[in-house]
């Protein structure tokens, strides 16, 4: 299924759906995230009020050309980025490979860092980019990326921590941190192809609705007055039943005539009422509530005077003495044992608060099921961040051991044992308040002033006994004596029993059947009563009612079950066949086809699916733990290269040493495939393996067709780094590079020569007599090439009939010229006083190596098996 069938399956499929989705869908046929105005605009038509326009075949345009092929041009302008150059620009070939080379330091991964963070990047948050140390005033990281659109120049200044350009999330970028991404975990797709990302924003649209309509709901319900949430009216009579069943289809007849009582009615409800005034069972009620009070009022008291009891008081101060002792003796352990660490207070409560949270992190976030303290190599301190040197590892392994000494036990376990003690001694108390509730129920409910008077003055002399035993009883320079205090509670318990019988005498009178049906009756003419001050506010509620009954209806045209349907549907078809089929092709690619590893789909998010790499016959296995470093770099590559082979998009990929820990049978394969790729697209390859650059190169010259080859370096220079130069280090450049830039040196220099400038003359000299030498020993390397190759593990056996042409006379040539770049490169002796060669003699040595090259080259290239 191409891209235009399954937009228009989404079309068709689309007739069946809500009236709103239809309309998104046209919305969302531009390709780009819908306005807030657009939500609003669409939650209305959800509702009803607004017709909608629903989307039809002509609102897609073509989605190959939704957006154009996007290569990257150049970084430049970079400030505040690690120590790169401010001044320097990054250039890359629009078409075919671009090696960039860059030794270790050199500021080859601070350019790969912006990348990563601008383009599209499994990992673009593992990775921080600081700006240099050694700046003054540290600014916030930025560079200019200049990319193409199908050819159309753009550009974009990538500021640190602000939105991207979503242009350049097209560009790809892969290294060796993103590996495990692509194997170990599962992943959504890295490209999601349009109509699928049409259907996730559909998606997404729905729950956007559904929150809008959920936010009305809650905005008229938060109307609604408390006298309708929470009626007064009894459950039971015909006005509780009507409140509790309240609905949009309440007929607000029946509430207009619950509402209205005749004259007759309410002289029936007054006369009920002065009938009932005397109700026993009423009466019998307000005594039992009565009598609970009072045993709730002396079950308080008990508790503050038996808290009270001389034996309490000194168990407090025995609680207080141990805990003082046990802590003097942790604090002398720790003082021991901690004297030459660099703060102090080592074991003490703050000390022992921040051990215990740091313990709880590492536990549970940090090290999960891992001893602390963590203090493995490698491992960092869980409250500086830093990693652990040995004398800090030891270091926390002391504070765990003293932790978990005898001394700091008892020390926890006394000062626990002497807090719970005061917590439950301290609940004991009565504050003012409870205690004049407690008289004034006494006084005013039971009518008893004489005890009321004397339990008043029992709880003062109380309360403040309480109160100085919980601020004295640790001070060991106190006498505690806690006199027996005590409150006449029998004379409180015979007067809750006369209230008990009291309530006893009403309940017979309560029950009889006469009685009852008046209090019924009562009950419905009162909350009919209450109804007609409340009616408006009832007839609003139902109009509210009728409001969310719609907005729900409108709100079950938001599920996104259909949608999820059809995206795994169109996904199954689009991307996720492609995506496995071409898994196994890049396998193959790559050289690793005997590991027998597929391409797995796991659960999908919102309808994208989501793959897992999985070994065939173990696929529950962790594929990581299987896979030799260098067979889990390729895997991911396959799974990498798989993904962008289902985005129908060619659009550039960058390459962060793709080749890290890999052998030279699966580098020859990686340069091969990416070779092969640079034929259709943009690839940019940042390397530091000299061996895999030159491995790249001898891929390119055998590909067919053979793809354009740029490369350029990126070095080091005194206090800053990523010095871009767009020509290959010197280690990789061939001899008649070489030459021509020592020719063009000459020509830029020959002045000092030429003004008398003997100091930078005899630089000059130096300097190319010194690459001259070397450059010797590449025009060798060259002419054995045919047979042997630097960091090659071939030997062409083809090429061995071109070593014949090499005469003695070549090697005679060869020695004469290399020992006379050796001659201008060593000092004379003062007496001989020898003057600095002229440009002239350079320019004959520069031309006596041409020569030498060229010639043998060329007999060389004229040579053949017979």
């Amino acid at each position: 299924m191409s891209e235009a069938q399954a937009l228009a399956n989404i079309v068709t499929w689309s007739e069946d759906s809500p009236g709103w989705q239809r309309d998104a869908l046209r919305r969302l046929a531009t390709g780009h995230s819908l306005a807030d105005h657009d939500v609003d605009e669409l939650v209305a038509i959800c509702k009803g009020q607004v017709a909608a326009d629903p989307v039809s075949a002509d609102n897609f345009r073509d989605p190959a050309r939704i957006q154009g092929q996007v290569n990257l041009r150049r970084v430049h302008g970079v400030n505040h980025v690690n120590a790169l150059a401010p001044d320097q620009r990054l250039a890359f070939q629009p078409h075919g490979l671009t090696i960039i080379y860059g030794d270790n330091g050199s500021g080859k991964s601070g350019y790969s860092r912006i990348l990563k963070k601008a383009c599209r990047a499994r990992t673009p948050n593992r990775e921080d980019i600081i700006p240099d140390i050694y700046e003054a005033v540290p600014g916030i990281p930025t560079a200019t990326i200049d990319y193409t659109i199908g050819g159309a120049e753009h550009s974009y200044v990538w500021r640190l921590g602000t939105p991207g350009d979503a242009a350049l999330t097209a560009v790809s970028v892969f290294d060796s941190r993103c590996a495990n991404i692509h194997v170990e975990e599962t992943n959504d797709l890295a490209y999601t192809p349009f109509p699928l990302k049409l259907l996730a924003s559909l998606a997404q649209l729905c729950r956007s609705v559904k929150d809008k309509l959920a936010g009305e709901i809650s905005t008229i319900k938060a109307r609604t007055p408390q006298a309708i949430s929470v009626p007064t009216c009894s459950p039971t009579s015909e006005v509780g039943r009507l409140l509790a069943g309240l609905a949009a289809g309440t007929d607000p007849a029946t509430v207009e005539a619950l509402a209205t009582l005749n004259q007759g009615e309410l002289d029936r409800l007054a006369q009920i009422t002065a009938d009932l005034a005397g109700d026993p069972a009423r009466a019998a009620r307000q005594l039992a509530a009565l009598r609970t009070k009072i045993d709730n009022q002396v079950a308080s008291l008990d508790r503050l005077f038996s808290a009270l009891a001389p034996a309490n008081a000194e168990r407090l101060r025995q609680l207080a003495t141990a805990r003082e002792a046990a802590r003097e003796a942790a604090i002398a352990a720790s003082g021991a044992l901690f004297r030459d660490e660099p703060l102090p207070a080592i074991g003490g409560d703050a000390w022992r608060g921040l051990w215990e949270s740091a313990r709880t992190y590492s536990e549970q976030e940090a090290y999960p099921g891992q001893p602390f303290p963590a203090i493995e190599p490698g491992d960092v301190c869980v409250l500086c961040q830093q990693e652990l040197a040995p004398e800090a590892a030891d270091r926390l392994g002391r504070f765990e051991a003293f932790v978990r000494d005898d001394s700091q036990q008892r020390a926890e376990a006394t000062r626990v044992a002497h807090e719970d003690a005061v917590t439950t001694f301290r609940s004991s108390g009565l504050s003012g308040s409870d205690a004049r509730a407690i008289v004034a129920t006494i006084r005013d409910e039971l009518r008893q002033d004489a005890v009321a008077n004397d339990l008043r003055r029992n709880l003062v002399e109380a309360r403040w006994r309480h109160r100085w035993i919980a601020r004295r009883h640790a001070n060991p320079a106190l006498v505690l004596e806690a006199p027996i205090l005590a409150y006449d509670r029998q004379a409180i318990i015979n007067l809750a029993a006369e209230v008990e019988a009291r309530s006893a005498a009403l309940i017979a009178e309560a029950g009889s059947p006469v009685r009852a049906a008046l209090i019924a009756e009562k009950a419905e003419l009162t909350d009919r009563q209450w109804l007609a001050g409340v009616k408006d506010d009832v007839l609003a509620e139902i109009a509210r009612r009728g409001e969310i009954a719609q907005l729900e209806v409108a709100q079950r045209a938001t599920t996104t079950n259909r949608i999820t349907g059809k995206s795994t549907e169109i996904a199954q078809a689009l991307v996720t066949d492609a995506l496995r089929a071409q898994f196994a092709v890049e396998v193959a690619s790559f050289g690793i086809a005997n590991l027998a590893v597929e391409l797995r789909q796991q659960n999908s998010a919102q309808g994208i699916p989501r793959f897992k790499v999985a070994l065939v016959r173990q696929p529950r296995a962790a594929v990581g733990e299987v896979l030799s470093e260098g067979e889990h770099r390729c895997v991911a590559l396959a799974a990498f290269m798989a993904e962008l082979a289902t985005a129908g998009n060619q659009s550039g990929i960058v390459f962060d040493d793709p080749v890290s820990s890999l052998d030279h049978m699966h580098r020859e394969a990686v340069a091969k495939r990416l070779i092969d790729e640079a034929s259709r697209r943009q690839v940019i390859v940042l390397t530091h393996d000299l061996a895999f650059l030159f491995e790249l190169e001898r891929a390119a010259q055998e590909a067919q067709p053979r793809p354009q080859v740029s490369m350029g370096s990126v070095s080091r220079g005194a206090d800053k780094a990523g010095f871009c130069r767009n020509e290959p280090p010197f280690k990789a450049r061939r001899a008649v590079e070489i030459m021509g830039a020592l020719t063009r040196q000459l020509a830029n220099e020959r002045r000092h020569f030429e003004q008398g400038d003997e100091d930078n003359w005899r630089v000059t000299v130096k300097s190319i007599a010194g690459v001259l030498r070397d450059t010797w020993e590449t025009a060798v390397e060259e002419t054995v090439g045919h047979v042997l190759r630097r960091l090659s593990y071939k030997v062409s056996t083809g090429g061995l009939i071109k070593l014949t042409v090499i005469s003695p006379a070549d090697c005679e040539a060869m020695r004469d010229g290399f020992g006379r770049c050796s001659e201008l490169l060593h000092s004379s002796a003062r007496e001989l006083n020898r003057p600095l060669p002229r440009p002239e003699a350079l320019a004959a040595e520069i031309d006596a190596l041409n020569r030498w090259a060229t010639d043998l080259r060329q007999r060389q290239d004229a040579v053949r098996l017979p």
